[in-house]
């Protein structure tokens, strides 16, 4: 009995080890191939290696955004030990402004960015394997003020907004790779294939950095919460393009808590809202020579006159008084035609108009003209504005219209609103004598050799017919709003801003009337020179009161820097 036992046990023995050795033979000699490949599949790494963003340039080749090496310190264990600590602080004490904070973010978040040399990085590799220490790229940008122009790139290397975005495909370039095999007996790699990056391509924009910090800085000296825009007309280059406050870039590529990002989001003056085109308002008398263009267009003779007495009394069918609207000059302007209504910025006349051609005409010629349609400039996120009517009060708030609401539109105001940028374009058909070109701020794109792969061209967006002798009614009332001096009736409403202004600058202010407690925005818009106009400006100061005492000096700060610059 136990003999045959122990036949029956070698029997299983031999049997197993037979299947054993036939497994064995399978996976080492006929399914070698298949299996060697999924063990190296297993051990091989592929490391992404992004390349370096093309940089971006304003109009005369200097930087407004480039990369930087910083370096990237990560905690892979615990809570550092005293020890590593007193180490750390020992190498970062006379580098960063503050170790303490660099050690915290350590300990908690695990990740710190430093900008720091390459041996200062090394001495913190060696104080403990848990730090790990990485280079890495970073975007950097020339000032605070371009965030609304360029956006930013984050910390992880990804456009979030503005032209880093919208020209990411241009400047981002190709990544690269390395496939390796990782040896975990020897510790050691073998590289199999690489692959190397491409850098991105290099941008032109038509910017001029040094305009763009004066007119940033002019704001900010002021704590004028606005915007500040200069254009070629007839190109449709953007040379200036501020809206302040501003947000820092260099805040969102280095990286930032929640607690700073909140602190960003909840700002009380809204810096993350791009004022230029992502927020409207009431143009006030700003949009007058448009209204005044409109009117002669329909038959009104540019030497009828009104007599401005400071009240504009509206009247029914029986001459009963039904609304009465005052002139910013309590004592009124007199005798007024259509050239000293630009001039002096006389709001009877335009009641006057208001009456005699009615909502459904101007509505009709705003929206002929493409007034509050966004522009289709080259940044996210344009919005539109409104000229109200019948059916948009029907509409949006099921109610008529009443003829008081007429008169207010034709100074501005009412449920009318326009972007900064649509301001501009106004102006700048009013200067080309009907075209417009669209807003750009790409001029080219050039190859990590200088060579241009891409250059803009103008694109004439619209074109439309204006009688050139209309048009000389509303180019001398502009010129005389910067040029007339006389009594404060007569005066034009921004000749103290540019008397003794070494070139004739055809303008226009605005003040727009926001609330009961007569809180109003300043505007300030124009062209020059005004024969043949090659810079057009729009200046808007969030309750900035009068335009005259506000945003025309912002107005002729910035554009005597122009004049000297670029027609000197």
């Amino acid at each position: 009995m136990k003999e045959k036992r122990v036949k029956f046990l070698f029997v299983v023995f031999l049997i197993s080890f037979c299947l054993i050795f036939l497994r064995s033979f399978q996976l080492q000699v006929i399914d070698w191939e298949e299996y060697t490949l999924k063990v190296q599949d297993l051990s091989t790494k592929i490391f992404i290696e992004p390349p370096e963003r093309g940089k971006i340039y304003d109009r005369n080749g200097k930087l407004l955004a480039w990369n930087e090496t910083i370096y990237q310190i990560t905690n892979s264990g615990n809570i550092l030990e005293e020890d590593t600590e007193e180490k750390l602080y020992s190498i970062l004490k006379d580098v960063v402004d503050n170790p303490y904070m660099v050690i915290d973010k350590l300990n908690f978040q695990k990740k710190v960015n430093l900008n720091i040399n390459s041996v200062v990085a090394l001495k913190i590799a060696d104080i403990d394997p848990n730090l790990k220490v990485q280079e890495k790229l970073i975007r950097r940008y020339a000032h605070e003020s371009l965030y609304h122009i360029l956006g930013y790139v984050d910390n992880e290397g990804y456009p979030r907004t503005g032209l880093e975005l919208v020209y990411d495909e241009k400047i981002r370039g190709n990544y690269g790779y390395k496939m390796s095999i990782m040896s975990s007996s020897k510790g050691t790699t073998q590289l199999i294939e690489k692959t190397y990056p491409i850098p991105g391509n290099n941008i032109v924009l038509s910017i001029d950095l040094d305009l763009q910090i004066k007119a940033y800085d002019y704001m900010k000296k002021y704590n004028h919460n606005g915007t500040i825009i200069i254009s070629n007309p007839n190109t449709g280059e953007i040379l200036v393009f501020v809206s302040y406050p501003s947000p820092d870039p260099n805040k969102f590529s280095e990286g930032m808590d929640n607690l700073e990002y909140k602190k960003i989001l909840n700002d009380p003056n809204k810096i993350l809202v791009n004022r230029c085109i992502s927020a409207y308002y009431p143009p006030g008398s700003i949009i007058k020579p448009f209204v005044a263009y409109a009117a002669l267009e329909a038959g009104i003779s540019p030497d009828a006159t009104i007599n401005s007495t400071g009240i504009y009394y509206l009247r029914n069918s029986k001459g009963e008084i039904i609304d009465q609207l005052e002139d910013w000059n309590p004592l009124g302007h007199g005798e007024t035609n259509l050239v000293k209504s630009i001039r002096s910025s006389v709001n009877s006349y335009y009641y006057w108009l208001g009456e005699r051609l009615g909502i459904d005409y101007l509505e009709e010629y705003a929206h002929e003209y493409q007034l509050v349609e966004p522009t289709g400039i080259d940044l996210p996120y344009e919005k539109s504005g409104n000229f109200p009517g019948r059916k948009w009060k029907l509409e949006n708030l099921g109610e008529v219209w009443y003829p008081g609401e007429t008169l207010r539109v034709y100074i501005g105001q009412s449920a009318t609103t326009m972007t900064p940028i649509q301001i501009l374009r106004m102006y700048n058909l009013i200067a080309t004598g009907g075209n417009y070109y669209k807003f750009n701020l790409f001029m080219k794109e050039e190859d990590i050799f200088g060579n241009v792969v891409n250059e803009y061209e103008p694109i004439l967006i619209d074109s439309y017919e204006m009688n050139k002798e209309y048009l000389q009614y509303i180019y001398q009332g502009m010129i005389e709003a910067t040029t007339y001096d006389g009594e404060s009736n007569e005066k034009g409403t921004a000749y103290d801003a540019f008397k003794d202004f070494p070139i004739t600058v055809a303008g226009k202010t605005g003040t727009a009337q926001i609330d009961k407690e007569k809180h109003s925005h300043s505007w300030f818009a124009g062209f020059l020179p005004t024969t043949e106009p090659q810079y057009s400006i729009v200046v808007f100061v969030e309750y900035g009161g009068m335009g005259a005492s506000t945003a025309a000096p912002v107005a002729r700060e910035i554009l005597h820097d122009l004049v000297e610059k670029y027609l000197y």
